[in-house]
């Protein structure tokens, strides 16, 4: 072989090495087997939720204590190692306030492009709850984690403004601190 030909040819066995070394995680979706989510309320909404005499009772198999509530992720699918897609939360939580009620149920968790949504039938209807602020992801083997800060949204800050009987909180609010934990199958 000359020395042009050895040359050449160890010039593209670099360059094959360093484009292997370069190249991106290669992007699968993949069904969701389990994990939990956590959310662990501002306390604001703690203080909101006391002076308004508001009760939280859980609805299935959600968990409420230690000033958090944990929900079981049930199903769903994600695009690894970039997180994007849906979970699915089992149970909810039912607000009361005298004869008024709010029944939160069946969470979605979602992450696209960056954005992430907490939404939930609400007495029927699907509504976005919360956007996720300085949302981070991390893929780890089959298990996943989203974490993030929870921003009230326009709709959910009127439904529970009715609940109240009047204006008092506003969208953009912080809500509190979700951690989402799933395992792939």
């Amino acid at each position: 072989m000359s020395r042009m030909s050895k040359a050449a040819g160890c010039a593209l066995a670099v360059g094959l090495c360093a484009l292997a070394v370069a190249a991106p995680a290669v992007a699968k979706t993949q069904r969701v087997a389990g994990g939990h989510a956590t959310v662990t309320p501002s306390a604001q909404i703690t203080r909101f939720l006391r002076s308004r005499g508001i009760t939280v009772t859980p609805i299935g198999p959600v968990q409420v204590g230690d000033g958090s509530l944990t929900m079981p992720m049930v199903s769903g699918q994600l695009t690894t190692p970039s997180m994007n897609g849906v979970v699915k939360a089992k149970g909810g939580l039912q607000y009361s306030n005298g004869s008024k009620r709010l029944r939160v149920q069946d969470y979605e968790l979602s992450h696209t492009g960056g954005v992430g949504k907490l939404t939930a039938i609400v007495n029927g209807k699907r509504i976005v709850l919360a956007t996720m602020s300085a949302m981070k992801t991390k893929m780890t083997g089959k298990t996943g984690t989203m974490s993030g800060g929870l921003r009230l949204t326009t709709g959910w800050a009127r439904l529970i403004n009715h609940l109240v009987g009047k204006r008092v909180v506003h969208a953009g609010e912080d809500l509190g601190d979700l951690t989402a934990t799933v395992k792939m199958a």
